[in-house]
């Protein structure tokens, strides 16, 4: 759209030069004078869209600025909260459980005696170790109410427990559940070293692999070996012979086997739970 001022400034030119005279330079003024007003309307309408465009844009950019800020500070708040609700330590957990403070599948008293909470999907304890010179934060699988049903048959031969200073962890070199033997063995070895100070020495109880021909072939008897014998069989049980801890079954039920002779061991349940 071309500018009508320009031909009013090129009609004032004329005037000044002589060119037209002031008659004719008012009429032909007189004809531009609305289109001139016209077109400072339109760009003054044309002028005002910008202005206002950038503040809606600058309104929305504050108003979304502040939601942030007022969800930042709500989570900096909900965060801290739970942070000091939320029990830091094992401690923290014992003494909320032993106030009775700790839903059932959280924590328990048990015989009134061992408080057990459930932490990381572990089931921990404190012990005193046999020694008596540390108190040991124990961690199992399984806690005592889940293994409750398993009675552990026959004896311990206490004075070669005591006495061994490592144990032996014998296998069926040909099952085929060798994830949950793996798993047991682990479980049980790290018991046994941390707590009782015993070494675990891995071994076969038939020389069959090539594995198996670089390590000691034990069974139950051998009795002068301490030894934890895990069998892959279809029924669950646990039992002691003498110097012998077999442990039966196939996946988890050895894994639970294990965790139930451990509980025995640390006296925290009996042979036989009712």
């Amino acid at each position: 759209m071309k500018d009508p001022r320009e031909k009013l400034h090129v009609l004032k030119g004329s005037l000044e030069s002589g060119a037209v005279e002031k008659d004719e330079y008012e009429r032909e003024k007189e004809k531009l004078d609305p289109e001139i007003k016209e077109f400072e309307k339109k760009i003054e309408e044309k002028g005002k869209e910008p202005a206002e465009e950038p503040k809606k844009t600058s309104d929305k950019a504050l108003i979304f600025t502040i939601a942030v800020i007022v969800l930042l500070l709500a989570s900096v708040f909900l965060v801290s909260t739970f942070l000091k609700q939320r029990p830091k330590t094992l401690e923290e957990l014992h003494v909320l459980n032993l106030q009775g403070k700790l839903k059932p599948e959280q924590g328990y008293v048990y015989k009134e005696a061992y408080s057990f909470i459930n932490y990381d999907s572990l089931w921990y304890t404190q012990l005193t170790s046999p020694k008596g010179t540390k108190v040991y934060d124990l961690a199992l699988r399984y806690s005592p109410n889940d293994l409750k049903d398993i009675v552990i048959e026959g004896n311990l031969d206490k004075f070669l427990f005591d006495e061994k200073n490592e144990f032996y962890v014998t296998f069926n070199p040909n099952g085929t559940d060798f994830s949950y033997v793996s798993l047991a063995a682990a479980d049980f070895g790290t018991h046994m070293s941390k707590v009782f100070e015993k070494n675990p020495i891995a071994s076969c109880d038939r020389n069959v692999t090539e594995t198996c021909k670089t390590r000691p072939i034990v069974t139950c008897d051998d009795k002068d070996k301490l030894v934890l014998y895990i069998k892959e069989s279809e029924r669950q049980r646990s039992y002691y012979n003498g110097n012998c801890m077999v442990i039966e079954g196939k996946g988890l039920d050895l894994v639970k086997g294990v965790d139930r002779v451990l509980y025995n061991l640390y006296s925290i349940m009996k042979q036989e739970e009712q």
